[in-house]
């Protein structure tokens, strides 16, 4: 091997380490960013007393929750509970059968 191709090696060497130094300093950053930015968002997320209606209305099964409550408020847990039982029960099985079949 000549002197002349061992030069040429050795920089090219020396170009594609400098640029994966700088690669992975560039992955660095953007990891730091991306970390802080999950923090803030976690914190802005948070659950306080101003937005508990927000995650109230956001949860799938508030108006079931709701109207069970309104249910019961109204004709009394005796009727209630045995219709709730027997519907939601049915559902949960349904649905798990479902679940259980589509895998």
């Amino acid at each position: 091997m000549s002197r002349r191709a061992r030069l040429s090696r050795r920089t090219s060497e020396a170009v594609l380490l400098s640029h994966m130094e700088l690669t992975r300093a560039q992955l660095l950053v953007a990891n730091v960013g991306s970390r802080s930015a999950e923090c803030a968002s976690a914190r802005a997320n948070s659950l306080s007393v101003a937005n508990v209606g927000r995650a109230l209305i956001a949860a799938p099964n508030v108006t079931m929750l709701g109207s069970l409550l309104l249910g019961t408020l109204l004709l009394g847990p005796r009727r209630v509970v045995p219709v709730v039982l027997r519907t939601g029960l049915t559902g949960w099985i349904a649905r798990n059968v479902r679940i259980l079949f589509a895998r």
